[in-house]
């Protein structure tokens, strides 16, 4: 479910570098779909999820704060 939703976005936003794209979510369904999709991930311990199931899934890099997400925008 979560691969499609990043399929749509990336399709509807005319992306074509798949490395210029990151998924940021705080469950492991965002994560593995993330991964499905072949873009990175950011896991937030600000949500849901734990740094062990974020860890676990597989998460790119993990963001203990919104501040952390930043660097990742630039």
């Amino acid at each position: 479910m979560k691969q499609a939703l990043i399929e749509r976005a990336i399709a509807e936003n005319d992306i074509e570098d798949r490395d210029a794209v990151i998924m940021i979510g705080d469950r492991l369904y965002d994560i593995e779909g993330a991964k499905e999709a072949g873009v990175d991930s950011i896991g937030v311990l600000y949500g849901y999820g734990s740094r062990e199931e974020l860890e676990g899934a597989g998460a790119t890099y993990i963001a203990p704060t919104p501040y952390d997400i930043l660097p990742f925008t630039e």
